[in-house]
């Protein structure tokens, strides 16, 4: 059922002031805390994750290629480690490719970002629409179009290094992913720029799509240069396991991220689109703590079943192994590679900057010395 929007300023306004409330309060809730079952931890399944050896060169280089662009910003400084903790294994060379290209997926978020785009005004909203237009219309030629942006002669460079280090059908299935997340992303996310309140259930569909995390975890192939083999997966029937932990692995990663944003995006820029605030929508009779609760419970719900699938899959690679050398080391190398990513996505999240604040309600996110009694 499509809720009306009428109410969504009205319970915006109520999940913000029970924020004040519970700061002043000195309230504070732990994600990890929210997340773990039964003895698992996230700290100790992620503790043996380690960024990339050459992050600091690669980082030097990716913030060189952000300036010569035009397209570098005080807080690329946070984001542009996050590829380095999700790919710690990947070759030097795709690796500077792939967080240059994160690097331009969070300049477009900063400027133009689904949290940020109802606050432009109508000349600057025009501007970035056209530009969205022709970043997401990109083909396999990867021609430049007239009157061409930095940003966009960045864009290309970029998606012409990694068309000529990749198969073409998966490099066809990633331009049409990284295509359709510009699409959706950088234009109004909230409620009533949609006209309804989506359900959860749509929220999290369109989210990894916002997020970008579909084609992040195309890249794990691309990352080792260990490219799956589709027709082998199918013929082992392991395909639909697969498919489900790809976007297991994106959901992981896109409603964590809603949990450690959720101040930054709700509290600070006052949007609607945020898991938080999408399931305070959908159950308005619902406190600031309910939703945080709720909120965690979904994802925690998600990692439990995404841990169960990689288990089976291991299972049946253990069964496999001797056989079909290169195909059976591309599926170890990509299961392995989804694990990281699920560290990394915590590891990072927690590790970045970017949604640090001297007071918060999460343990995760606040600055050391912020005293406050958690929950």
């Amino acid at each position: 059922m499509k809720r009306n929007v009428s109410l969504t300023a009205l319970k915006l306004g109520q999940i913000q002031a029970q924020y004040r409330e519970l700061i002043a309060n000195g309230t504070m809730f732990s994600i990890a805390d929210l997340l773990n079952f039964d003895s698992f931890t996230l700290k100790d399944y992620c503790q043996a994750l380690n960024p990339h050896p050459q992050s600091e060169t690669i980082i030097k280089i990716a913030q060189q290629f952000c300036e010569e662009h035009g397209i570098w910003i005080e807080q690329a400084k946070h984001y542009i480690t996050c590829e380095l903790f999700l790919y710690p294994d990947a070759q030097f060379d795709r690796l500077v490719s792939m967080v240059e290209n994160n690097a331009i997926d969070y300049y477009l978020n900063d400027i133009v970002g689904r949290d940020l785009f109802r606050h432009l005004n109508s000349d600057k909203q025009t501007e970035a629409r056209e530009l969205m237009k022709r970043m997401s219309n990109v083909d396999l030629d990867l021609l430049l179009p007239d009157n061409v942006t930095s940003v966009e002669k960045a864009n290309i460079e970029i998606l012409k290094f990694m068309k000529g280090t990749s198969p073409l059908p998966w490099f066809e299935k990633f331009l049409h992913l990284y295509c359709y997340h510009i699409d959706v992303t950088h234009r109004d996310g909230n409620s009533d720029a949609q006209g309804y309140v989506p359900s959860i259930d749509e929220y999290i569909e369109l989210r990894c799509h916002t997020s970008g995390m579909h084609h992040i975890v195309m890249l794990i192939e691309y990352a080792s240069g260990n490219f799956l083999d589709a027709d082998w997966c199918s013929d082992l029937g392991i395909d639909n396991y697969l498919q489900r932990i790809n976007f297991l692995t994106a959901a992981f990663g896109c409603l964590s991220n809603d949990l450690f944003s959720f101040e930054k995006e709700v509290i600070d820029n006052s949007t609607d689109a945020n898991l938080l605030m999408i399931v305070a929508l959908n159950d308005p009779m619902c406190s600031l703590t309910d939703v945080i609760v709720k909120s965690a419970k979904i994802v925690q719900e998600m990692m439990i079943e995404l841990l169960d699938l990689i288990d089976k899959i291991k299972k049946q690679m253990h069964d496999l192994a001797g056989s079909d050398g290169s195909k059976n080391d591309a599926l170890t190398s990509y299961v392995k590679g989804i694990e990281k990513c699920i560290q990394a996505s915590w590891l990072w999240q927690v590790y970045t900057k970017r949604y640090k604040r001297p007071a918060s309600i999460f343990a995760e996110t606040g600055l050391p010395g912020a005293v406050a009694q958690a929950v």
